[in-house]
């Protein structure tokens, strides 16, 4: 188990206290079930000892905001054990989580609560179902909380009385915002640093709760702020970036302006990091910030995308996606920049029959996007659907995978053909036929890679080569165990090596390199074992059971939709 301390480091903090009592402070994220952007069964074959794919990034973002007097520990149990009895040196123990940690959350605040540290609980998850953790908190915070959580410490600190319940008035200035604590974690641990740039989204979708939560105006941080934040990164020995902006280019000229520093800044210091996203399908009507995106070292982007049913995206009111050519259009303008597409997708609109199953399906396959993230539609408290459904009556929170009565299949329909189309899109060959036809179908996407790889310096020696094709080697001797463990060595490595035999047949010189090749049949290996399993928590299906009494908006949540929160 692991022993902790109360950390002795001192930072200038938010706010100057006066000589207020000392704090010492834990922080906890839950650990995540398995899920799709956990990336859970690849860690094992990544070397470095990984115990987590992306950093959390509310808790080095909460410890940046604790004023002066507080000693801030943070513990990410994906990473780390949780000491429970070493917990009682605390004087406070904060728990935060989204949905998807729900379960874990219940059952260490349940630990806690005999516990003599004053137990606060935050983050995603509390701020649409606050209710539900009346009883198992001192305190909780709801929505926003750079200005609550040092009110609170502060208040805290002087022995003056605090809430039950923390809610902010406003919105908070992201410009105003320090940078955040990675000195406080084991970086070591992790493949991927989370940072944000902006909160907030321009659009509409029904389904969508980032409006009701940060609104439709977005906030963003200084370009200056964002570079400072790099070398907070780049200082703690991280190699990759992921920037959690529920749409980065929700304002494009603040994009932009950022993008030419991160361009400059990656010119200055020989390109210590590389970079992915999130943004809407628009983003291909920009030619000037894909180019920027892609001189900044981005390499991909993940783009809600839904359904290829007009109606369907006519009913959520994500019109953003039929403006202007069609879909693949755009989505083959963002590759052939040379970024790679990851999207998310969704069942279950009211425009949807059982013949969305095979439309979707076709349509994934035709994208050539290989990593195709599906979700049955989730109401989620908060949000426009939510309330719709409500009103109609059809919001039913007792079916295990849906949480309502779809309008034109039962649920039952819906939850088999969910099923089947993952298992379909997860298939070996129709995965590295999406992949590779991607890949080999844009030799533009082809040619911007290899100019950025020219602009990086990226020239490996003889030596470097040879070290990654080892690397990858071992790779391959490790997932074979795997592949034997499961009986799908004949099945699934066979396809492997077909798909291999037909990259280097097609492509020839500019064939994708063994060791990514590698890298990309791992990454298959945890997409097809996720949809596989019997809880796809993080495809968009969580159980429904209840977990607390309370009001209705507080016994039974689906996840957020298919995109990789933070």
């Amino acid at each position: 188990m692991t022993v902790l301390e109360p950390s002795a480091m001192q930072h200038s903090g938010v706010g100057d206290c006066g000589l207020l009592p000392r704090l010492s402070v834990c922080l906890i994220n839950p650990k995540f079930m398995p899920s799709y952007w956990g990336m859970d069964h690849i860690l094992p074959y990544m070397p470095g000892n990984k115990r987590n794919w992306t950093v959390t990034g509310a808790l080095p973002t909460l410890a940046a905001l604790a004023p002066k007097h507080c000693d801030v520990t943070l513990i990410d149990e994906n990473v780390q054990e949780i000491d429970f009895d070493a917990l009682e040196r605390f004087d406070i123990v904060g728990v935060t989580g989204m949905i998807v940690q729900r379960q874990r959350m219940h059952e260490i605040l349940d630990r806690l609560r005999k516990s003599s540290a004053t137990i606060i609980v935050g983050g995603p998850y509390c701020s649409v179902s606050d209710a539900e953790f009346a009883d198992l908190s001192d305190t909780r915070f709801v929505g926003e909380a750079e200005e609550t959580w040092p009110a609170f410490l502060t208040a805290y600190a002087r022995g003056e009385p605090v809430a039950r319940r923390y809610e902010q008035s406003g919105r908070s200035d992201m410009e105003k915002l320090p940078p955040p604590r990675y000195d406080l974690l084991q970086t070591g641990r992790y493949m991927v640093a989370s940072l944000q740039f902006s909160r907030g989204c321009p659009f509409l979708c029904e389904f969508c709760d980032i409006i009701t939560v940060f609104g439709r105006r977005p906030r963003l941080k200084s370009p200056q702020q964002m570079i400072t934040e790099f070398e907070v990164v780049r200082a703690a020995g991280m190699r990759h970036c992921f920037l959690v902006d529920d749409n980065f280019i929700g304002n494009k000229q603040k994009a932009r302006e950022l993008l030419r520093a991160v361009v400059e800044w990656q010119d200055l210091h020989g390109y210590p990091l590389i970079f992915s996203t999130e943004a809407s399908i628009n983003l291909a009507d920009d030619a000037e910030l894909l180019d920027l995106m892609v001189r900044a070292n981005f390499r991909s982007v993940f783009i809600g995308i839904e359904t290829p049913r007009a109606s369907s995206l006519e009913e959520t009111r994500k019109v953003q996606n039929l403006r202007g050519d069609t879909m693949l259009d755009k989505l083959q303008r963002i590759r052939d920049a040379g970024l790679v597409i990851k999207a998310g997708f969704i069942v279950g609109f009211d425009s949807d029959d059982k013949t969305i199953f095979e439309e979707q399906f076709d349509f994934i396959q035709r994208s050539g996007i290989a990593q195709a993230m599906v979700a049955i539609l989730s109401p989620i408290p908060t949000t426009p659907l939510y309330d719709r459904l409500k009103a109609e009556g059809r919001l039913d929170l007792n079916h295990t995978d849906v949480a309502f009565h779809p309008k034109q299949m039962t649920r039952e329909i819906l939850k088999a053909g969910y099923d089947d189309l993952l298992r379909r899109l997860y298939d070996p060959d129709a995965y590295f036929s999406r992949l590779l036809e991607g890949y080999g179908g844009s030799p533009a996407f082809r040619a911007a890679r290899k100019a950025m790889d020219v602009r990086i310096g990226r020239k490996p020696t003889l030596a470097a080569r040879l070290s990654e094709i080892a690397g990858g080697a071992v790779m391959v001797l490790k997932l074979m165990r795997s592949l034997i463990g499961s009986s799908s060595l004949r099945s699934v490595g066979g396809a492997y090596l077909r798909q291999w035999r037909r990259n280097r047949r097609d492509n020839g010189a500019e064939a994708i390199p063994f060791p990514t090749f590698v890298v990309l049949c791992c990454e298959h290996w945890h997409f097809m074992t996720i949809s596989r399993s019997d809880r796809k928590t993080d495809f968009g299906i969580v159980s429904t059971a209840p977990l607390a009494s309370g009001d209705d908006r507080s016994e039974n949540y689906l996840p957020r939709q298919a995109r990789p929160a933070a």
